[in-house]
């Protein structure tokens, strides 16, 4: 007990300010942090795979809210598209298999290649990656607030989409990497002026009605390819992963919110106590923790592209 009062209690024994508040202890937490970083940053290739991005990101929900954000811009929903979709897990796959993080591939292969091996004859076709999400809502969040992502999702000559989702190593963490295919095919066009003059000739006699077809509501479900569902379902044993972001957040949230609580308890002491300081400048740290509590609370984890 005395060694936690003397390490956070301003006291004669600490010379009246909290031991961990000295410069030699700033320092060794300082250095703690950059080990750690360091071992976050090596640990996947000396040691087990336990780092990752664990996330249970359905398809079906990144085309929900990719709609929803069309829809709230005025434009028509986009169609789910099997093709588009086996074609962009692919795309997912190839870019954890050969272990690289572009829209072009090492090799100079282009997205558009996924397009046209599946067969889908695109007049349009656009792509967002993301990775390191843990949810669609997040996914769709992020590429709304990047223009270029955003243009893509509300571009009006897009029609179709395909959502990939793919889990796998990459750089040496597990990951869960996001692909989203838009794209709009060549319709071809029947001429039919030749049969309308046709029926103007034989029907100058004999009048004739034109029926009239009852529209019929067939409900649409999108069957995603059952390989991506396999990818995507949580499986009773599997492993818990570490999040590098997650983990280097939390423990920053912690060792700062101490500080800046520290900080406040010894303000306080010191002005109850009337101890003089030669050099206090209590305010200006509180501030400075407070301004990095607040970009700690802020950051989010992921990447788009």
């Amino acid at each position: 007990m005395e060694k936690l009062v003397h390490l956070f209690i301003p006291r004669q024994s600490n010379n009246h300010k909290a031991k961990i508040l000295h410069s030699s202890s700033l320092i060794v937490i300082a250095s703690f942090f950059v080990v750690f970083q360091a071992l976050i940053n090596f640990l996947p290739r000396f040691g087990p795979n336990i780092l990752g991005y664990a996330s249970q990101i359905s398809p079906d929900e990144v085309i929900r809210l990719t709609n929803q954000k069309r829809a709230e811009a005025g434009l028509s929903a986009l169609t789910y598209n099997q093709t588009l979709a086996g074609a962009a897990y692919t795309k997912g796959r190839d870019m954890i298999d050969r272990d690289y993080w572009a829209h072009t591939a090492p090799d100079g292969t282009q997205p558009w290649k996924f397009f046209t091996d599946f067969g889908y004859r695109y007049k349009y076709a656009g792509e967002n990656l993301a990775r390191d999400f843990s949810s669609a809502q997040g996914t769709v969040d992020a590429w709304m607030n990047s223009p270029t992502h955003r243009e893509n999702i509300l571009n009006p000559k897009y029609k179709e989409i395909g959502i990939g989702v793919t889990e796998g190593d990459l750089a040496g963490v597990d990951t869960t990497i996001v692909v989203q295919f838009f794209g709009a095919t060549y319709v071809d066009q029947t001429p039919q002026k030749v049969a309308q003059v046709e029926q103007i000739k034989t029907s100058t006699i004999v009048p004739t009605t034109i029926p009239t077809v009852a529209p019929t509501i067939v409900p649409v479900t999108t069957n995603l390819p059952q390989v991506q569902a396999e990818i995507t379902t949580p499986k009773p044993n599997q492993r818990v992963l570490i999040s590098p972001f997650t983990t280097t957040k939390n423990l920053s949230l912690i060792v700062v919110g101490l500080l800046l609580l520290v900080f406040i308890i010894d303000a306080f002491l010191v002005s109850r106590r009337r101890i003089t300081r030669i050099a206090g400048r209590t305010f200006a740290h509180v501030a400075f923790l407070g301004m990095i509590l607040a970009i700690i609370l802020i950051l989010k984890s992921g990447k788009i592209l």
